[in-house]
């Protein structure tokens, strides 16, 4: 997918990369934005994109967050087409591979962020569309201790993942966690949503659900207004 569908305004790869440089000095590619006012304290938001997009596809997202968070849209490991990459390629097999590959290299991303750019290591949050919402549920759920929140926006769970984790450790249940997904999206099912929105909870955890009437494989206004809301 070469650009996430916003109803608020269209995000073209091309033109938000024209606003922000490329960084290359850490684990994964990136564009940053950096909060107003750097604190000892200061927040962390990492976006991951979907399938076949890059960096600056959930980048125009920092205009909805409040200034006090460092803003990193990261880029995945896998080219795919002309301008886009992939975090995994289900083609090959299960593709668990270059998840795990992916997911370390984010880790490593965090640590490098919070080093970097004195970020405080307690308040990382992963925000991801689509295929990159499918990382943020992996890199969460199994390292608990690195990130405080996800919020996956049009993802599914990995198989993977219910098959290691029955229960949740005291640890995990202090992982916060945004779920958001369009009832007429036609590439991850909305019953996909819904069925890790019930994992979750059968495995004690307490995840906020959003489902939204007739939205399809896209963030609406209305999918940002809550996800603001969650942040505060």
């Amino acid at each position: 997918m070469k650009k996430v569908i916003l109803t608020f305004c269209a995000v073209w790869v091309g033109t938000l990369l024209s606003f922000a440089q490329l960084q290359q000095d850490l684990a994964l590619k990136y564009v940053v934005q950096q909060p107003t006012e750097k604190t000892a304290k200061t927040p962390v938001i990492i976006l991951l994109h979907g399938y076949g997009s890059n960096e600056g596809d959930l980048f125009e997202l920092r205009n909805v967050f409040p200034r006090k968070y460092l803003i990193i849209s990261a880029r995945a490991p896998y080219p795919v087409g002309t301008q886009g990459y992939q975090w995994f390629d289900l083609r090959k097999g299960d593709g668990y591979t270059e998840i795990s590959y992916s997911r370390d290299l984010v880790l490593k991303l965090i640590t490098q962020i919070v080093d970097n750019y004195k970020a405080d290591p307690k308040q990382v949050y992963i925000m991801g569309f689509s295929q990159g919402a499918m990382m943020s549920y992996d890199i969460g759920l199994l390292n608990p201790d690195k990130v405080k929140g996800i919020a996956p926006l049009s993802g599914r769970l990995f198989a993977h993942l219910q098959q290691k984790i029955r229960s949740a450790t005291p640890q995990l249940k202090q992982l916060k966690i945004f779920i958001a997904h369009g009832t007429a999206d036609d590439r991850i099912k909305f019953a996909e949503g819904k069925a890790a929105n019930e994992y979750l909870k059968n495995i004690g955890l307490k995840p906020e659900f959003h489902e939204y009437p007739g939205m399809g494989h896209s963030i609406s206004n209305d999918v940002l207004k809550d996800l603001v809301k969650w942040l505060q």
